[in-house]
């Protein structure tokens, strides 16, 4: 089924809250997937883009960015990477940062669902 995470046993969450800019970062030791991100502000955002990318461990010529999104006037952004049941692969050591100024200091909430690949 589309958009659903299968074999949910093996996702795990990373979550996150603040009133400050996001800069939340999320790694593992070997390959995972990261599946969905999802963010709440307490009111409407500023005119600043959220970003997320690849921070790869091997060399900055591999670092990329996976998403950009202008969150001018959006309080709940929510994005599914593949179907949101298969995700994006990312290497071991990489992270996935995401970050977003928060000029206006909305409270946030954000959570990053991402699993290991294999188990």
């Amino acid at each position: 089924m589309s958009g659903v995470l299968d074999n949910e046993s093996n996702v795990r969450f990373h979550r996150a809250t603040g009133t400050g800019a996001i800069a939340e970062s999320v790694t593992m030791t070997d390959k995972w997937r990261i599946m969905q991100i999802r963010l709440h502000l307490s009111g409407a955002s500023a005119a600043e883009d959220l970003i997320v990318s690849i921070d790869s461990a091997v060399s900055a010529v591999y670092d990329a960015v996976l998403v950009t999104q202008a969150m001018n006037g959006l309080t709940d952004y929510a994005y599914m990477f593949g179907d949101g049941s298969d995700g994006q692969i990312v290497d071991g050591g990489d992270a996935v940062n995401i970050d977003y100024p928060n000029s206006n200091g909305r409270t946030w909430g954000l959570e990053v669902a991402y699993r290991g690949v294999g188990g």
